[in-house]
C-alpha cells in the first residue's frame, strides 16, 4: 500500500478520509501529478487516467444510494460482509448521527477496483436539508448514477439532483432500485422519467417478474437473462438465452438503443445505412 497515491489512499481508507468534499479537493490538489498512478502491490501495470471513473451517486431520501454503494463494494471484493443501512454497519455512513437515523449527512469517498478500471464513488446524501453538500460533490465527479425507488419514481429530490447534474453538464445512469418490491413499477419509472425530467430513457436492462416476483434481469445488449445466486448475495450468476417474447421485446429495446445513438452519431449512422439493417 506505500506505493499509492495519496488521493487513491484517502478514498480507500474510510477512518483517514475526510468527510467534507471542500476537504478532499484541497487535498487532491496537492497530489494532482500522482493520481493516476498505481504502482502497489498486485497491480499488473500503469493505472492510466483513461481507466479512473469518478462517479457521484444521486437519489431522492430511501432511493437506496448507500445500500447500492454497499453493493458495489461487496461485488467488487472491497468488504466481505454486506452492510445494512438499518443495521448501522455500512461502510459510507459512520457518522454516529448517520447510524443513528439511517440517512447520509455527509458525502463520503469510497475506491474499487474493477475490470481493470478505478472507481471512485461519491456517495451522496438524499435529504433536501443536505442539498449543498451533493453541490459540492459534483465539482469531484465525471459523471452521476441516478438512483430510482422502484415503488416510488421521480420524486421531488430526484428532479433537484437532476437539474444540479444539468448545470454541471454531467453524463448520467438511471438505476431503477428495489424492483423487488410488490408495488415496483419499471414501465411507470421511464414514463415519468421523460415527463418529470424531459429525457429519453433508453434502457439497458429489463426487469424479470414471475409470480409478482423479481426472477432476473434481461440484458439488452448481450441478449441473455441474467440469473444470480441467492444463496451468495448474488456474487455469482449465470446468463440464460432468451426465447419468444423476452426475445422479440430484447430486440426491441436494442434496436432503440442503436436508434438514439445513430441520432447523436453521424458515422455510426451511415454504418447503419451502409449495412442496410441494424442487425449487422
Amino acid at each position: 500500500v506505500q506505493s499509492l497515491p495519496i488521493m487513491l489512499l484517502l478514498l480507500c481508507n474510510r477512518s483517514v478520509v475526510p468527510r467534507g468534499i471542500r476537504r478532499i479537493l484541497r487535498t487532491a490538489a496537492t497530489v494532482t501529478p500522482l493520481r493516476w498512478n498505481h504502482t502497489g502491490p498486485g497491480a499488473s501495470e500503469t493505472l492510466m487516467e483513461k481507466n479512473i471513473r469518478n462517479i457521484g451517486i444521486l437519489a431522492h431520501i430511501d432511493g437506496g444510494k448507500t445500500t447500492t454503494t454497499e453493493r458495489m463494494l461487496f461485488y467488487a471484493g472491497k468488504t466481505n460482509v454486506l452492510g445494512e443501512v438499518h443495521h448501522g454497519n455500512t461502510v459510507t455512513d459512520f457518522l454516529v448521527q448517520e447510524r443513528e437515523r439511517g440517512i447520509t449527512i455527509c458525502s463520503a469517498a469510497v475506491s474499487f477496483d474493477w475490470r481493470d478500471h478505478r472507481v471512485n464513488l461519491l456517495d451522496t446524501p438524499g435529504h433536501i436539508d443536505f442539498t449543498m453538500e451533493v453541490e459540492q460533490s459534483l465539482a469531484a465527479v465525471d459523471g452521476t448514477v441516478v438512483i430510482l425507488d422502484g415503488s416510488a419514481g421521480v420524486e421531488a429530490q430526484t428532479v433537484t439532483v437532476w437539474s444540479q447534474a444539468d448545470r454541471h453538464r454531467l453524463p448520467r445512469l438511471v438505476f431503477v432500485n428495489k424492483m423487488d418490491k410488490e408495488s415496483a413499477d419499471f414501465d411507470g419509472c421511464l414514463e415519468e422519467l421523460e415527463k418529470k425530467l424531459g429525457v429519453v430513457p433508453v434502457p439497458l436492462q429489463m426487469p424479470v417478474i414471475k409470480e409478482g416476483k423479481l426472477a432476473g434481469v434481461v440484458d439488452v445488449l448481450s441478449g441473455a437473462q441474467v440469473v444470480w445466486d441467492k444463496q451468495n448475495h448474488g456474487r455469482t450468476y449465470r446468463a440464460v438465452p432468451l426465447v419468444d417474447q423476452q426475445l422479440m421485446e430484447a430486440q426491441d429495446k436494442l434496436y432503440q438503443i442503436i436508434d438514439v445513438l445513430s441520432g447523436m452519431d453521424d458515422g455510426l449512422a451511415q454504418a447503419i445505412i451502409e449495412s442496410d439493417s441494424m442487425d449487422n
